[in-house]
């Protein structure tokens, strides 16, 4: 299904884009970001992953990670109706990218403040996909803060990786009824090139991604306290092969302190 202007000016007027790194908005929602009367982007994480070099070509990891948001300036700011943020921690601390699974209850208090003072109509985040950890933790972050504050959730694509070991790109990893599409016009297929173009440090990475539509679809229904259909995380720590077995076991663990308190 394509959707149409009106049907999305008046569905997703109030916007906020719960993402991990920056550029992923740029990939995954930018069609949605522009046509949205406002909308705000929540980085989840600093950008920064350890054990990559980052710190060799940019002098420090926290370097790099300013980097990254300096980017994502450059990548926002035309777009006069979005604002962005990183997600903080009280003591204005940031998360760090590829361990934000670690820190769930945190981040997730920090989530739900970011939603009440921005009130969206719509919570857009990752699709559950086994493609980047960060991405399947704000998926589940998401759900949770959804659930709690009573806001509708959506869902884009990104990548993850067939079992026979195929990169996939912008499609979702399994079909599910209410899928829809922004194609984007002209010139919002200018604007998202300026966007990719403003993300210097992430060139090589975003020239796999070329697309003129944006997929999305409602959030629902994720068992995530199953195993998921993937054994490891093939995109990122690839000395270590982060296990999804130990990403579900954090999700267990936080729903269980959620009950408890």
């Amino acid at each position: 299904m394509v959707m149409n202007e009106n049907e999305i000016a008046h569905e997703f007027a109030r916007v906020l884009a719960f993402v991990a790194h920056p550029d992923d908005e740029a990939i995954g929602c930018s069609s949605l970001l522009q046509r949205a009367a406002t909308s705000l982007v929540v980085f989840a994480t600093d950008g920064a992953a350890p054990y990559y070099g980052f710190e060799r070509k940019f002098g420090s990891l926290v370097e790099y990670a300013t980097e990254r948001l300096r980017e994502a300036a450059r990548a926002l700011s035309p777009i006069g109706n979005c604002s962005f943020q990183r997600l903080t921690r009280p003591n204005g601390t940031y998360f760090q990218d590829q361990h934000l699974f670690q820190h769930l209850p945190e981040a997730f208090v920090a989530l739900c403040q970011s939603v009440r003072a921005f009130a969206p109509a719509v919570l857009l985040t990752h699709a559950y996909e086994g493609g980047h950890i960060d991405h399947d933790a704000c998926s589940f972050l998401a759900a949770q803060a959804a659930t709690v504050l009573g806001v509708e959730r959506l869902e884009f694509p990104l990548y993850w990786q067939t079992s026979d070991g195929r990169d996939m790109f912008q499609q979702f990893r399994d079909h599910r009824p209410g899928e829809f599409a922004l194609q984007l016009s002209p010139q919002e297929l200018a604007m998202k090139r300026h966007m990719f173009d403003a993300y210097r440090s992430q060139e090589k990475i975003l020239s796999v991604f070329h697309s003129d539509r944006d997929s999305f679809r409602p959030a629902t229904g994720e068992k995530y306290e199953q195993l998921p259909g993937w054994p490891d995380y093939p995109f990122e720590n690839r000395r270590k092969r982060l296990k999804a077995e130990i990403f579900v076991q954090k999700l267990a663990e936080f729903k269980r302190e959620a009950v408890a308190t």
